[in-house]
């Protein structure tokens, strides 16, 4: 199972946790990633600590924005078009199969032989 390490802000976090974010967007992906199950450490940038561990079981571009999508990211349409507009054009949905909220100073980054966070997300080797 591939190990990634993510950087959320608290409010994100707190509405993954809810289960209430059932979709995280992100203008990147795992290249050679669709199906399967991926373990993501979110590190929330606000409280700086690895605070816990979602499951992500499927990566896919997003290419037409629904309201499904709206809905499940928490975020407006168009907040997400802002976002995309920012990259390249390209959007990503991560859909969370599985949630655990440890709380703040659970884990830190270099817990995880990481030196310090990334600006969104990287690999945990």
């Amino acid at each position: 199972m591939k190990e990634i390490l993510m950087s959320i802000h608290h409010k994100w976090a707190q509405l993954i946790y809810s289960g209430e974010k059932t979709l995280e967007l992100r203008k990147t992906a795992p290249k050679g990633f669709e199906k399967g199950e991926i373990k993501v450490y979110l590190y929330e940038t606000d409280l700086k600590s690895i605070t816990g561990v979602i499951s992500v079981n499927f990566c896919h571009e997003i290419t037409e924005i629904t309201p499904k999508i709206v809905e499940n990211s928490c975020l407006s349409l168009e907040e997400i078009e802002q976002y995309k507009a920012k990259g390249r054009g390209k959007l990503y949905g991560w859909e969370i199969c599985g949630v655990d909220e440890y709380g703040p100073d659970w884990l830190y980054p270099e817990d995880l032989h990481i030196k310090r966070a990334p600006q969104s997300w990287q690999f945990v080797r």
